[in-house]
């Protein structure tokens, strides 16, 4: 039997993964404009599902639409920043809390083996260790994603994905700028540690710590690019 062609609403959907990952590790810049010959070639299709995909992108804020421009990647500012931040420590925080206090062995064990996939991988490329490796992102959000696996709530937890995919952006500035001056991966132990041992309290507090190391670095960034 051959095999089922794609359909538009799955391909519209491919596009929109193609054009968001090359917006979140860096490919398409903050501010650059989106050509749609451009586009099609990055996602090996149509102008349609490209041109479905960029309506998508604008009502979740990756991309802006300009009547005289066109698309382009939605500029960083520092408001968006804060605001990504502050969900994120709500949202978040509260899903850690819920896993810590329903999470069972499994929990444990994927919280577990996210963490160790995680550390076996340096974070920075050896050519460019300013610049986040494809493998190291991938696990990052695998790690994070167990440990706030087991709060309970599908919409919880989708809320959670759309706003680590955010924060993205800003977390591959933020790795540019702080460099080698911050311990990610001590965060990261110190978040297992805190889970495993059952303490809520502890765990979202460094959680919380974790997220403003990343807002510390670009609010300095963005007041010396005003200043």
């Amino acid at each position: 039997m051959a095999a089922d062609r794609p359909t538009g609403k799955t391909l519209a959907g491919g596009a929109y993964e193609r054009i968001r990952g090359a917006i979140q590790d860096g490919r398409l810049r903050p501010g650059d404009r989106l050509r749609f010959a451009d586009l099609q070639a990055l996602c090996a299709m149509s102008v349609t599902p490209v041109r479905e995909a960029l309506a998508r992108l604008t009502a979740e804020g990756f991309t802006v639409l300009d009547d005289h421009r066109g698309f382009s990647v939605a500029p960083l500012s520092l408001s968006e920043l804060r605001d990504i931040t502050a969900n994120r420590k709500l949202c978040e925080g509260e899903a850690l809390r819920l896993s810590i206090e329903k999470g069972d062995g499994q929990w444990e064990a994927r919280l577990v083996a996210a963490h160790h996939l995680l550390a076996r991988v340096p974070q920075g490329r050896d050519d460019m260790p300013s610049v986040i490796r494809d493998d190291w992102d991938e696990r990052h959000a695998a790690f994070h994603q167990a440990l706030i696996s087991a709060c309970g709530s599908p919409i919880l937890l989708d809320t959670c994905l759309r706003l680590f995919g955010h924060a993205g952006r800003y977390r591959r500035v933020s790795v540019s700028l702080s460099g080698m001056r911050r311990d990610a991966e001590a965060e990261h132990r110190q978040l297992v540690e805190l889970a495993l041992a059952r303490d809520g309290a502890g765990a979202v507090a460094a959680l919380h710590a974790h997220y403003q190391g990343t807002a510390d670095a670009l609010e300095a960034f963005f007041d010396g690019r005003d200043a």
